[in-house]
């Protein structure tokens, strides 16, 4: 019997559970995923296996494609200042598309508020966080 075989024949309610499920079992695997490439790439072992980057090696090695490999090791960069991130991408309460727009954005003195703010936000929801505090940034008085 196939996978979808096996999904048409249960209920409704188990069908929302287990992918409820799912979805968490998957952010926390995508966490622990961006710490071992974090940890790959600052002790710089993509060179033994003969690879000039962590870019490199995702490609060549890991197989990724070029954007999954670039969004994996932004957001890696970007834990490794900022640790609660992967507490927030495990949890769910943010994606790797949302702390890749906000990284270049968060310092020790604004993360607690940056973060909290985008949250459960979308990816657009983000953007336009992102915007509003560079425009915040530059012009400090709007």
């Amino acid at each position: 019997m196939t996978c979808t075989h096996q999904l048409q024949s249960i209920s409704d309610d188990d069908l929302l559970r287990r992918l409820t499920e799912l979805v968490q079992q998957s952010r926390r695997v995508e966490a622990e995923l961006i710490a071992h490439i974090d940890e790959v790439d600052d002790r710089r072992l993509f060179a033994r296996e003969a690879c000039s980057s962590m870019f490199s090696y995702s490609i060549e090695v890991l197989h990724l494609s070029e954007p999954e490999a670039y969004l994996r090791i932004t957001v890696a960069r970007a834990t490794r200042k900022h640790p609660m991130l992967l507490a927030m991408l495990g949890d769910g309460r943010l994606h790797l598309s949302g702390i890749a727009i906000l990284a270049p954005h968060l310092t020790e003195e604004n993360r607690e508020e940056v973060l909290a703010r985008a949250a459960h936000k979308s990816k657009r929801q983000i953007e336009k966080l992102a915007a509003k505090r560079t425009l915040v940034a530059i012009h400090p008085d709007r």
